[in-house]
């Protein structure tokens, strides 16, 4: 092997790596980082971390994005690992709906695990765990389970004592289908997906 880099290394070690600073110049990549540490259950280094941070969203057709945020869930053995690193390279912030998720409380009687961010990534690597194969069903129900509770954020309060979010249900389909319509013009998916 010629292997100028130390990729298999970095195989071996189950880590994501970027071999040069020109990883930059299609921020493309980063999505490509996310969908490869879901699909690889990769680890991603420091220093790609923290060179991800410094690029942006910007200029990437709504299409690309769709198309890789549809392989980490439609090809993604832990969909949680790359969320997390979208999280960890600050991209969440440019989906409002899906940020908002981190540090939303949850009533632990009935989510122990915690905010409302880490129960939709247990959700979504559930969801990868039962896929039935059948890449649009699959697909709108990834979508489903990634959006599920994105109305919790602006409906949940705290009454008697308990966490509660009466009516996210409701708000959340709204905000997944804004979501949704800004990364896909694909009807049929937005309303298999909300509804």
């Amino acid at each position: 092997y010629v292997d100028p880099y130390g990729g298999i290394s970095d195989l071996e070690k189950r880590q994501l790596r970027h071999v040069s600073d020109q990883f930059s110049e299609d921020p493309l990549r980063v999505l490509r980082g996310a969908q490869f540490v879901a699909r690889f259950e990769l680890d991603p280094v420091p220093e790609t971390i923290d060179l991800c941070r410094t690029i942006d969203i910007q200029g990437i057709p709504k299409e690309r994005i769709f198309g890789e945020i549809g392989k980490l869930l439609l090809k993604g053995r832990s969909p949680s690992l790359g969320l997390e690193f979208l999280r960890a390279v600050q991209w969440t912030e440019y989906w409002t709906e899906l940020h908002a998720l981190i540090g939303c409380r949850q009533e632990p009687q009935w989510h122990p695990e915690g905010d409302v961010w880490t129960h939709t990534l247990h959700c979504l690597d559930h969801f990868a765990a039962h896929r039935k194969s059948e890449e649009r069903e699959d697909l709108a129900v990834g979508l489903a389970v990634l959006l599920h509770d994105v109305g919790k954020p602006e409906t949940t309060t705290v009454k008697n004592g308990r966490i509660v979010s009466p009516g996210h249900d409701v708000a959340g389909a709204d905000l997944a289908e804004r979501f949704l319509k800004r990364l896909t013009s694909d009807r049929k998916l937005i309303e298999n997906t909300v509804n």
